[in-house]
């Protein structure tokens, strides 16, 4: 017989609000990119810190975390580190102009925006292309590298978090109280908190405390009275 039971009640996931969270914190990782391009320095800590983040971002932002979730985190974080890895190469190119300026080759220095809008003809120049494009793909495999197992981390809780949820309550105590799995009180390490159900063994449902209150009723005894019936 269908009792309408439904032993999971699911958070909705707001996906679209993830996608927010998820590149919002994935700018922690951009942070770290840029701090070690500033050094001269290619490490994986950029990608694991970006996707880290992004699953987190994600995580809070659409209230729950799901497969879907961590692949548009990780996908998220690395377009970010895109983002970063091109606005290395603007800053780059802002100073270039200030060179140039100072030799006369330009009427005066481009300001950051103006070296962003144009930082992509510069990849033109196959030396320049092929030193920022090695840096990319390197910096890229590292963050791949770095944040696998934080990917694969995530993947695990995900299936833990589905399985624990599927076998969080025993459908007959949930069937007998006629609540969601979730809020079945446990009658085994609360038995004081369960609300008494009537006892139909007795005439008219009525509750067992209730019959020693029935006055003038054949239920109404003292003690010492046991005897008489």
């Amino acid at each position: 017989m269908d009792t309408g039971f439904n032993p999971v009640q699911e958070k909705k996931e707001k996906v679209f609000l993830g996608l927010l969270g998820a590149f919002l914190f994935s700018l922690a990782g951009a942070v770290v990119w840029v701090i070690l391009d500033m050094i001269g320095f290619i490490a994986a800590l950029s990608g694991l810190v970006g996707v880290f983040c992004a699953i987190q971002g994600y995580r809070i932002f659409a209230g729950k975390l799901s497969k879907k979730g961590i692949i548009f985190s990780v996908i998220i974080a690395f377009l970010v580190l895109v983002l970063a890895w091109y606005g290395c190469l603007a800053w780059d190119v802002m100073k270039a102009s200030q060179e140039w300026y100072a030799s006369g080759e330009i009427e005066a220095p481009f300001t950051y925006g103006q070296a962003f809008s144009v930082a992509f003809l510069s990849l033109t120049d196959m030396q320049v292309l092929k030193s920022y494009g090695l840096s990319l793909l390197l910096g890229l495999g590292f963050a791949i590298l770095g944040s696998i197992g934080t990917i694969k981390t995530n993947f695990g809780r995900v299936n833990a978090e589905k399985a624990a949820k599927q076998q969080m309550a025993d459908p007959a105590i949930a069937e007998k109280f006629g609540k969601p799995a979730e809020q079945v009180p446990d009658i085994y390490a609360e038995p004081d908190k369960i609300e008494a159900q009537p006892d139909y063994s007795r005439p008219d449902g009525v509750q067992p405390d209730e019959f020693a209150h029935q006055s003038g009723s054949q239920y109404d005894r003292t003690p010492g009275d046991e005897t008489k019936y």
